[in-house]
């Protein structure tokens, strides 16, 4: 059962693209940082970070990175516009808090605060200097495969629409969760607010922000695709009741079945990770969308299936919404600047699944790197799940 993105449009391209191109980046950034994981060296490797993904660049290391220098953790916030997983990245040991960074068990942990001090460890600036070039690496790569004027035309129409964001957002998708994308309007703005109040240049800001100015022009176009699908998220999301990845990863998929389906097909189904369908189906069987009962025959697996009025009414909402969304969309930048981003969209997303999209040509993992020891996706997924364990854009 696979579905394509012709379904609902936009929204899932932009996914697939934003997935696309971050686990495109992090393969490669496995294969040039001297790193760790579950799979690979040891807890106490030594001159190793633990692996993490693309939005640990953007939403940490970039900000401490282009400053040059040590920050408060209010500084790096303004700077990238988002909070991040801090704890995470001085445990994994790209920065530390207060002058400590990794701990050994037992020892009390730092807690970052405001005007806590962030700074890079020597791994964290050895990391630094790997994922500098990686999103212009990654991008003329694309170049190369789906051709100069394509990526040119892609670039152009996600300018159209970026330009007209009147509110400064981040670079990279914040990291979410099951409930909510990780930022709303009203955060955005706080956060694009500089120190003297006024709006939208902040002092300590990188400078790369302005949705206005140059237009975006100067964003790498995986910043592009971030803002112009974060943009999106946060209009469906403001004053709904269930957040878009709710509605794209889970409900959309349960909605076509009546009788449900096993939840350990989810994870292929959606190109989500196990982790981040559990985190789903754990919060809509909370609000009552969904029921989790065993498979026929006694097994131990099982069935997530729409309850029948909330769940089934929540789906169709979350359509509806979507839609309107979009709607508002074209009246907000122009009904044509959006379909020229679909279309501009279309010949490099394809469908979204391994058979119908070009996407998937970039996606093969390093033979001896973390994906290629897991169960390749047939689709991508219909909204990032950027995990708060590292990033990664799947929710692994």
């Amino acid at each position: 059962m696979i579905f394509v993105l012709t379904v609902l449009g936009l929204a899932p391209q932009l996914s697939a693209a934003v997935v696309a191109f971050t686990i495109e980046a992090d393969n490669e950034f496995e294969q040039r940082v001297q790193h760790i994981t579950t799979r690979h060296g040891g807890s106490g490797e030594r001159g190793a970070v633990w692996l993490s993904s693309l939005a640990m660049w953007f939403n940490c290391l970039r900000g401490l990175d282009d400053a040059g220098t040590e920050l408060t953790v209010a500084q790096l916030e303004r700077r990238v516009r988002m909070s991040t997983n801090l704890d995470g990245m001085r445990r994994w040991g790209y920065v530390t808090i207060d002058g400590a960074g990794r701990v050994k068990r037992g020892e009390p942990k730092p807690r970052p605060r405001p005007e806590s001090i962030l700074a890079m460890t020597r791994r964290g600036r050895a990391a630094a200097e790997i994922w500098r070039p990686l999103p212009d690496e990654v991008e003329s790569r694309w170049r190369e495969r789906f051709g100069a004027d394509a990526v040119g035309r892609l670039r152009d129409a996600l300018v159209a629409v970026a330009s007209q964001i009147d509110v400064p957002l981040p670079d990279f998708m914040p990291i979410g969760s099951a409930s909510w994308v990780g930022l709303s309007w009203a955060a955005a703005r706080e956060l694009a607010v500089c120190e003297t109040g006024g709006a939208g240049h902040a002092g300590d800001s990188m400078g790369h922000g302005e949705a206005g100015g140059a237009g975006g022009q100067g964003l790498a176009l995986v910043s592009l695709l971030s803002r112009v699908l974060l943009a999106l998220a946060l209009d469906y999301e403001e004053g709904a009741k269930l957040s878009l990845a709710m509605q794209l990863n889970c409900l959309r998929v349960l909605a076509d079945d009546q009788e449900g389906v096993a939840q350990r097909e989810l994870p292929s189904l959606t190109g989500v990770s196990k982790e981040a369908i559990s985190g789903l189906v754990n919060r809509l069987a909370e609000v009552g969308c969904v029921e989790v009962v065993p498979l026929s025959g006694g097994a131990r697996a099982k069935r997530v299936r729409l309850t029948a009025e909330r769940g089934v009414r929540a789906a169709a909402r979350g359509r509806r919404r979507l839609q309107r969304t979009i709607d508002g969309w074209g009246e907000r930048f122009g009904a044509g600047a959006v379909a020229q981003l679909g279309d501009a969209l279309a010949p490099i997303v394809g469908d979204g699944t391994r058979t119908g999209s070009p996407l998937f040509a970039g996606l093969v993992p390093p033979d001896h790197g973390w994906r290629a020891n897991t169960r390749q996706p047939d689709m991508l997924p219909w909204f990032p799940m950027v995990s708060h364990r590292g990033g990664f854009p799947d929710g692994s």
